[in-house]
């Protein structure tokens, strides 16, 4: 039996070629257990190619070599030994030996001929650790199916039975027992595909009608045209090598930052990028007069579903404006316009959309003509939410985990944001080739706290002297 991918998924697979292969990762670094007694990473690698792998991880492309559209189907032919595998790096073990290692694997294309994703186990780790890298194709999860993924896969207290990713995805949803059956069944079914595709095209054309009222300036919403970011140093094309780096920053004083200037979570997040997107660009004389603009994807999902189900809004990151609390309120006013686009949109006309702009940005990929249009947009800048209590695979505790994404051409740098207890970890993927000292960008996110710490106490100073007067 195969399943068929929707259409934002058949867009990610026309997104790669070699340059621009589109793989999704996590890279989780966790303790070995005190007085285990043996190789706890011989044991535990034993273990996972013990466990049998359930759709999607059992299942491949149909019609690799054909003109058909291609559906998941379950593969005959399936090794696990050949998607879980073990690695070890050079001593001391640093994080940045096992970055580099990350930027090598993510850099290399998934076997389409075999089900898209690799595990790596990885010994050697400094301070008695070792890390898990899991690599999937775009088309097959999501973000928040990552984060999904990763709730089924570890446990929240320790010394529970370990269970591989592709041993517990969740079932899908089951059709209900006492479905209508013949006619009445065959003319339900009927109505509710009307019924959807109506409402899908009134929501699609709602959505394509205010995106063409902003672009000649009679909607005076506030967040950005795809395609109608500046160039920029960013925004060329790229080769397949990667470079990845991250920047671990506390959850607790992003969210007190907020409240202190009454921004989002999120917003934070975007102002931070910006902030060190702007001394980069200002560093290598290359910032443009125009804003830079982030595309933000958006989780439209119901929980249970495998495949894409998100959407992208655009957001202005004010990369332009000098002043850091002006530039922060320009980037709360874009992503509250940009939200209130999709309300009242169903799923389907929403992941549509998406699925529109990432099918001509993938025709664009395809014929190497995206140096030839403005950018879809600068860059890509995700923030996913992850668990706030520790969890543990077996014995081991869960130290850290860092989100992996993917890059496509004429975007050189994806910034994926991930929160697991009191922290949230920035992952940077650049193309090396391009961005080879992007750890610069992810000291300037770091530095880039201080200066809305310094624009929120000049706030409040001025705002102390107004009341005084």
């Amino acid at each position: 039996m195969s399943n068929k991918l929707n259409a934002l998924d058949l867009a990610f697979l026309s997104l790669e070629k070699q340059s621009t292969p589109v793989n999704v990762a996590s890279l989780t670094i966790f303790e070995i257990p005190k007085h285990y007694k043996g190789n706890f990473l011989l044991d535990l690698l034993v273990e996972l190619q013990s466990q049998e792998a359930k759709p999607p991880f059992n299942q491949k492309l149909s019609s690799v070599h054909s003109a058909a559209l291609p559906s998941w189907e379950y593969d005959a032919h399936f090794d696990i030994h050949y998607h879980v595998r073990h690695s070890a790096l050079p001593q001391p073990g640093k994080l940045d030996d096992l970055l580099e290692l990350v930027s090598r694997l993510h850099s290399q294309l998934l076997d389409r001929k075999r089900p898209l994703w690799e595990f790596h186990l990885i010994e050697g780790l400094e301070n008695n650790q070792f890390a898990m890298y899991l690599k999937m194709h775009h088309a097959s999860i999501d973000g928040m199916g990552g984060i999904e993924l990763m709730e089924h896969w570890f446990s929240s207290s320790a010394g529970e039975e370990v269970r591989a990713p592709w041993a517990c995805m969740p079932a899908h949803r089951e059709k209900g027992a006492h479905e209508l059956s013949g006619l009445i069944e065959k003319t339900a079914k009927l109505v509710e595909k009307v019924t959807t595709r109506s409402k899908m095209v009134q929501d699609l054309s709602k959505m394509f009608i205010g995106q063409s009222l902003k672009a000649v300036g009679i909607d005076k919403n506030t967040s950005p045209v795809p395609f109608s970011a500046p160039q920029s140093l960013f925004n060329v094309p790229i080769t397949g090598s990667r470079y990845f780096v991250v920047k671990t920053l506390s959850l607790a004083e992003i969210e007190a930052l907020g409240k202190q200037a009454n921004a989002t979570v999120n917003d934070i997040i975007l102002a931070l990028c910006s902030g060190a997107l702007r001394n980069y660009m200002m560093e290598k004389g290359a910032l443009p007069k125009k804003s830079l603009v982030a595309s933000v994807p958006v989780s439209v999902g119901q929980a249970g579903h495998t495949g894409n189900q998100i959407t992208y809004v655009m957001a202005n990151l004010a990369t332009n404006e000098p002043d850091t609390m002006t530039r922060l309120a320009i980037i709360g006013e874009s992503t509250k316009d940009a939200k209130k686009e999709l309300v009242d949109v169903s799923t389907t006309a929403a992941t549509n959309f998406a699925f529109l702009a990432q099918g001509l940005v993938a025709v664009m990929n395809q014929l190497n003509i995206s140096s030839m249009m403005p950018p879809a947009a600068n860059l890509i800048i995700s923030n996913v939410p992850g668990p706030r209590k520790p969890l543990y695979f077996g014995q081991a505790k869960l130290k850290s985990t860092y989100p992996v994404s993917v890059l496509v051409d004429g975007q050189s740098l994806n910034i994926t944001v991930v929160s697991y207890c009191d922290a949230i970890s920035f992952g940077l993927m650049a193309c090396r080739d391009i961005i080879p000292d992007v750890n610069v960008i992810a000291d300037y996110i770091e530095a880039a706290i201080d200066d809305i710490k310094g624009g929120i106490y000049l706030k409040n100073l001025m705002q102390e002297q107004k009341e005084k007067q």
